[in-house]
């Protein structure tokens, strides 16, 4: 704001008419002047924060863009929103908040950068309650896909406890599922099946139907491939089948197929085993994916008696493991499926 002028002093009072009439005109004049200044400057302001709010509603849509991209994990497209976002956002929460999702982003895709190394600080900070959720979710994730299971499990026991203190349905659901994929990982069977049982009875309480489609369908597919690692073939495969009827994930619609075939060579019915995992090679898009893919196509072909299929489905899978020379003649002479875990 302007500062005010001082009143004329006193002694200006014995001017004469004319000198006052000036001064009056010319007191009027500055008024006026001050008076469309302070106005100009209300008006500037108004547009400022007009600006900003455009630009706020801009960055937004630009993250929840990027967010639906990396849902159908088209993550180079999901980078470059998020980029644009940062490069627009103002607020320092708000550019936290695409930080923590550009990070969650690199780490499904395999990559690193200063987005990923910034969670722990932004985990330490705890600016709020979402995004310390969502910082220790993503670090539960980072270590999950290192292998590194022991952190895995601290991080998502922060984000299961913030959860559950913020009394978030979506967030305790998806914390609780995650926990189940490290215990799985970690071949920890009974845990798994725990969790991913807790995180079905959540999902169903899920109040958005998308979410609780989506969380549903997910969680059938995890809880149905622990069933088959326990020996509950049927009610896995029962599981795995009802997840595919509406997940829409690529990753997670090529591990159901694969894992429908891991079943099925269970019951020995070999020609079904054989649909599905012809059906998971075609979908595989990490080399996870394929080398589960030719191992259990191999096997299905060696139980129908396809010796030629199998000795193809077991070369693929050897050019993974160069360093195992007889590789091929143990896969023939000893089935090793009990002590497979497809997740890694």
């Amino acid at each position: 704001m302007r500062a005010v002028r001082p009143r004329t002093s006193p002694s200006a009072c014995g001017a004469s008419a004319r000198e006052r009439s000036a001064r009056s005109k010319t007191s009027s004049s500055s008024s006026a002047a001050r008076k469309a200044a302070i106005s100009a400057k209300k008006t500037a302001r108004v547009g400022v924060m007009g600006a900003t709010m455009l630009s706020a509603d801009q960055v937004e849509k630009l993250r929840q863009l990027a967010l639906t991209r990396a849902r159908s994990e088209q993550f180079d497209e999901a980078l470059v929103l998020y980029d644009e976002a940062l490069a627009l956002v103002a607020d320092d929460e708000q550019r936290e908040l695409i930080t923590i999702n550009k990070a969650d982003a690199l780490i499904a895709s395999g990559r690193s950068g200063p987005e990923v190394a910034s969670l722990p600080s932004i985990l330490m900070r705890r600016r709020n309650p979402h995004h310390t959720f969502l910082a220790a979710y993503a670090l539960m994730f980072q270590h999950r896909t290192e292998n590194n299971i022991r952190r895995a499990i601290v991080f998502g026991e922060t984000a299961l406890r913030t959860a559950r203190e913020s009394n978030e349905r979506w967030w305790i659901y998806a914390a609780v599922n995650d926990l189940g994929i490290c215990y799985e990982t970690d071949s920890q069977f009974a845990k798994a099946i725990e969790c991913h049982e807790q995180a079905l009875e959540l999902a169903a309480e899920l109040i958005d139907p998308s979410e609780r489609t989506l969380s549903e369908s997910i969680t059938l597919g995890n809880l149905g491939y622990n069933k088959l690692l326990v020996g509950e073939t049927n009610e896995g495969l029962a599981m795995i089948h009802r997840a595919l009827e509406s997940i829409e994930i690529p990753s997670s619609i090529c591990d159901l197929h694969i894992d429908l075939c891991y079943g099925y060579l269970e019951l020995k019915d070999h020609a079904r085993a054989r649909k599905y995992g012809e059906i998971g090679l075609q979908l595989s898009a990490e080399p996870r994916q394929v080398r589960n893919a030719h191992y259990l196509l191999g096997e299905a072909a060696y139980e129908m008696g396809d010796l030629e299929g199998a000795e193809y489905h077991f070369d693929e899978l050897t050019k993974f493991y160069p360093q195992f020379r007889n590789l091929k003649k143990l896969l023939f002479a000893i089935d090793l499926r009990s002590m497979v875990n497809l997740r890694l």
